[in-house]
């Protein structure tokens, strides 16, 4: 069966980067596994030898009967839109605090991470692979380029850690980028953030664009007297761009604001 490009296809072919990918999840027989994107199943057989509960998500319905037929009864397979999906039923179904792993379209990438964070208390344990450029901003510092909304973000409920790079030869088509295999636990002592819409503002806010200041990104939405205001509130300095301030500095900024 052919890849189809439009869906962003590109299949893992090694099994050794498979075995890897999946014992990093750490599987015990009673726990509850969503796989999302099985694909031609490489990772599927190599998570079901561990005798869990696989609930696999799987866009592609020219897969269904192949899949069907591999796994049978082994496998609860959802032929749906992972990013589409009603979340919280099947979540309810399974019940309890899930593993996931998933090896998927990297065009999904970005908006699966921010449910990933929607859901964040759902998930004991998180495997999966993202292209390498992906992985690095998710570990970027504040001050490099690829530090952004998502760093921060992701990094408020999750503890993220580069576990492997599987390079392009290892997938069919070959893509144009290498991929990071990353690690993502659920974050102990997570920071509270009074007004969660807020403060997702306050992110693209400052970061709308990456070489004016702090100031100059919050002027337009917040207007000269406002912004004066919350910089003497916050203590902060505006001529900062949004890219050089930390978490606690945007939790701080976005208590502020709320208060104005």
């Amino acid at each position: 069966m052919q890849a189809l490009k439009a869906l962003g296809q590109n299949f893992l072919i090694e099994e050794s980067i498979a075995e890897e990918i999946v014992a990093l999840a750490e599987l015990q027989p009673s726990d509850k596994v969503w796989e999302i994107g099985p694909g031609k199943g490489i990772l599927t057989t190599e998570i079901i030898k561990y005798n869990v509960q696989l609930r696999a998500f799987e866009l592609d319905k020219r897969l269904q009967k192949y899949l069907t037929q591999r796994y049978g009864n082994k496998v609860l397979l959802e032929f749906t839109d992972i990013l589409k999906a009603d979340w919280l039923s099947y979540l309810q179904k399974d019940g309890g605090t899930l593993k996931l792993i998933a090896n998927i379209p990297y065009q999904i990438t970005s908006p699966l991470l921010y449910l990933l964070e929607k859901y964040s208390s759902s998930f004991s344990r998180i495997v999966m692979m993202v292209q390498k450029e992906v992985a690095e901003r998710l570990s970027a510092k504040p001050g490099s380029k690829n530090y952004a909304p998502l760093t921060i973000r992701l990094g408020l409920v999750y503890d993220i850690f580069s576990k492997l790079q599987v390079s392009k030869d290892k997938f069919y088509p070959v893509p144009k980028v290498n991929s990071t295999v990353i690690l993502m636990l659920p974050r102990v002592n997570k920071p509270v953030i009074g007004n969660p819409e807020l403060f997702n503002k306050l992110l693209e806010t400052a970061f709308a664009h990456r070489r004016k200041t702090l100031a100059n990104n919050l002027l337009p939405v917040l207007g000269a007297e406002k912004t004066a205001k919350l910089a003497d509130l916050s203590q902060l300095n505006f001529k900062k761009r949004g890219e050089e301030l930390a978490e606690e500095d945007f939790i701080l900024l976005s208590d502020c604001w709320a208060a104005l």
